[in-house]
């Protein structure tokens, strides 16, 4: 269990031992915190037939399967884009039937967001009127996407955020190289994801592109030329200027902080489109950056 996960898994893991434990988790955190991590660990004790407070035993039938990944009596539901009606319906005809080792049946449902209208229609008569120790353990980034019908029925747990310095430490080690603390703070309550970007082998760093800001605010470079030699990695310049923008909008942050901010999304949009021109799009946004920086300092 991730360090800064460990007081939350544990007060979970009591409750589980006292029989009190809601038939219904909502696990709410950003991405990249190792909420998969906790629901499966989560899922695996509940599954347990000899678990030792919050730790699982790892030698019962049950732990032998989960390591195996093959437990008949834990189902996972998730998708890359969404979560379809069939997924739901499909599952919960499992869930209906008796456990394959007479134990307990967990539900694990990643990314909850992503299910369609229908799909969490269809999951709420199982929410509402769950089977014998049938547990549900749902994960998402964006609960307001998350019909409230859905939200009303689980027990809702935010995740805690690391701090910084926790996050460091952790990060430290499993990476040997140097850590850019300004690039570290854009993932401070993230630590998956600062790792995920420190091992990505990619031309394109941070520290390239903190460099080039600071070349276009010294008057070295402009914004088209960046605009042009970043085009390939544009999704790269999009997700740390939308990271920088978020780190700067205090209360009393200027209008064009938050302005950047929503251009960076409208932006991210537009990508999408084919036939798009990146060099154009960039070279607005890279301007206003350069602007914001500039009424900042």
């Amino acid at each position: 269990m991730f360090p800064w996960l460990e007081d939350s898994f544990k007060q979970l893991g009591s409750r589980i031992a006292a029989n009190k434990l809601h038939h219904a988790l909502l696990i709410q955190g950003p991405a990249g915190l190792g909420k998969s991590s906790f629901v499966l660990q989560l899922a695996q004790l509940l599954l347990c037939k000899a678990r030792q407070g919050h730790k699982v035993c790892g030698q019962c039938q049950s732990c032998l399967l989960n390591a195996a990944t093959t437990h008949p009596d834990l189902h996972v539901v998730e998708s890359d884009k969404q979560i379809g009606v069939d997924q739901i319906r499909d599952v919960i005809k499992k869930l209906v039937s008796s456990a394959h080792l007479s134990g307990a049946k967990v539900l694990i449902i990643y990314d909850a967001h992503t299910m369609t209208e229908s799909s969490a229609n269809a999951l709420l008569k199982t929410l509402e009127e769950p089977t014998a120790n049938t547990f549900l353990l749902l994960t998402t980034d964006k609960p307001e996407r998350i019909l409230a019908t859905i939200k009303s029925r689980c027990e809702k747990l935010a995740l805690p955020l690391p701090p910084l310095d926790a996050t460091l430490a952790w990060v430290k080690t499993q990476f040997d190289g140097e850590i850019d603390i300004n690039f570290a703070k854009l993932f401070s309550a993230r630590p998956l994801a600062l790792l995920a970007e420190l091992q990505e082998e990619q031309k394109f760093t941070y520290d390239i592109f903190s460099r080039g800001l600071e070349a276009l605010l010294q008057g070295q470079t402009n914004a088209m030329q960046l605009a042009m030699d970043w085009q390939d990695s544009a999704d790269k310049v999009l997700k740390w200027t939308q990271y920088w923008a978020r780190q700067q909008c205090t209360d009393d942050a200027p209008e064009t902080v938050w302005q950047l901010h929503q251009q960076a999304t409208k932006v991210t949009q537009q990508l999408r489109n084919p036939g798009v021109n990146k060099t154009l799009v960039l070279t607005e946004l890279l301007d206003k950056l350069a602007l914001v920086k500039v009424a900042l300092t």
